[in-house]
């Protein structure tokens, strides 16, 4: 078994509070959507317009960052530490849904959301497009609060793991 490269104590804090902060981009922006879909109702095309716009803005400024800072600090923790990218089911599960997740936003996720932009602007009241856009919104909303707990859940508890892994 090779030896990972070690990394100081002051490195790994820093990469931790990197990695958390990631994580908090990513939860909050997700919590910043669900709040946007399920209290804005708008009355208008302009105003349906305007909340696909935030959505969009959110996912691209907010959520896809914090997906990705998670990802970049994860490189590092799986060149740089004990834990490496498959020594732990736990691990690789994380590895495998954030890779899902975010192609599921860039294949997904974003086409939708730029549909959203594009048919608010063409319909005529918002109830011609009003069902439609919610029960999506709603269904790719819940379909992160998902992964987000079920990566929650696998940071904390470490199914799959050796007792030596567990804090």
């Amino acid at each position: 078994m090779t030896k990972t490269a070690s990394i100081s104590l002051r490195f790994k804090r820093i990469l931790k509070i990197f990695h958390i902060f990631s994580a908090g981009l990513w939860i909050g922006g997700t919590a910043s959507l669900t709040l946007l879909i399920c209290l804005y109702h708008p009355q208008t095309p302009e105003e349906l317009h305007a909340k696909s716009n935030l959505l969009m803005l959110i996912d691209y400024y907010i959520i896809a960052p914090g997906a990705l800072g998670c990802s970049m600090t994860g490189l590092v923790y799986g060149f740089k530490t004990k834990y490496g990218f498959f020594r732990f089911k736990w691990i690789t599960a994380k590895w495998i849904i954030n890779i899902l997740f975010i192609v599921f936003g860039a294949l997904i996720v974003v086409p939708w959301l730029e549909y959203s932009i594009t048919t608010s602007t063409s319909i005529q009241t918002v109830a011609d497009e009003s069902a439609k856009v919610i029960f999506t919104h709603i269904s790719i909303n819940i379909i992160q609060w998902a992964v987000i707990l079920f990566m929650l859940y696998l940071s904390v508890f470490k199914p799959w793991s050796t007792s030596d892994m567990r804090e």
